[in-house]
C-alpha cells in the first residue's frame, strides 16, 4: 500500500509554512517487522511543534498479538513482556489521530511509518490519514549532501543532535524534529 499523504517537497513553501507558525508533528513507529501486511505497530512516539517550540508529546506501546523476533527486541529494547502488558493499538489509535489533527507530519523515511499507520487505520475500520507529510530522509539527502549516510542515527551523530534512546519511538520522533529544523536552517 502506498500511503495517500501528499508530500511537501518545495523547500521555499516548507520554510514559509514553518516561519508562519504552522503546526508540525514529528512521529516515529517501532514495528514487529518490515511490512504492514504481516507486521504491526508496537510503539508510536510523536511530538507536536511549531517554530516556537514543542507543544505536546504522545507515546504509547501496543500489543501486536504477535511474538517479537529477537532482532526486533535487540533493535528496539522493547520486550515481549512490555508489549504483552500493553493495550492493542485499536484502543488508542483514535487518540493518536486526534493528536495528529491536521498538522503537517514529519517522519524519517515517511513512507514506511505512514504505510504502517494507514494500515493500522484500515485494520481498525478508520479512514487513513490525509495530512501533508515531510520526509526528513529526502530533505537530508538534498540539504546535507556531505553526510556519508542518511540514516537517522548517523545524521544525529553527524550533526551533534542528542538522539536519546535510538529506536524508541518518542526519542526518534524528537530526533526527527531536530533534524527537520536543522534542514530548514540550511540554504
Amino acid at each position: 500500500m502506498q500511503h495517500p499523504n501528499k508530500k511537501i517537497t518545495d523547500l521555499r513553501r516548507l520554510r514559509k509554512l514553518y516561519e508562519e507558525g504552522a503546526v508540525f508533528t514529528a512521529f516515529d513507529t517501532e514495528t514487529s517487522g518490515i511490512t504492514p501486511k504481516t507486521s504491526r505497530i508496537i510503539e508510536i512516539g510523536a511530538v507536536r511543534f511549531t517554530k516556537d517550540g514543542i507543544i505536546s508529546k504522545w507515546s504509547s506501546l501496543f500489543d501486536p498479538n504477535q511474538i517479537l523476533s529477537p532482532f526486533i527486541v535487540s533493535l528496539t529494547h522493547i520486550t515481549q513482556q512490555m508489549v504483552d502488558a500493553a493495550d492493542p493499538i485499536e484502543d488508542h489509535i483514535q487518540s493518536f489521530l486526534k493528536f495528529l489533527d491536521s498538522s503537517i507530519i514529519v517522519a524519517h523515511n515517511a513512507q514506511f511509518d505512514l504505510n504502517f499507520l494507514n494500515a493500522e487505520c484500515e485494520n481498525c475500520g478508520l479512514s487513513v490519514t490525509k495530512n501533508y507529510a515531510v520526509d526528513t530522509l529526502q530533505l537530508s539527502r538534498i540539504l546535507i549532501p556531505e553526510a556519508e549516510y542518511h540514516k537517522l542515527d548517523y545524521l544525529a551523530d553527524f550533526l551533534g543532535i542528542d538522539k536519546g534512546s535510538s529506536h524508541r519511538a518518542l526519542d526518534d520522533a524528537i530526533t526527527c524534529m531536530e533534524l527537520f529544523k536543522e534542514c530548514l536552517r540550511r540554504r
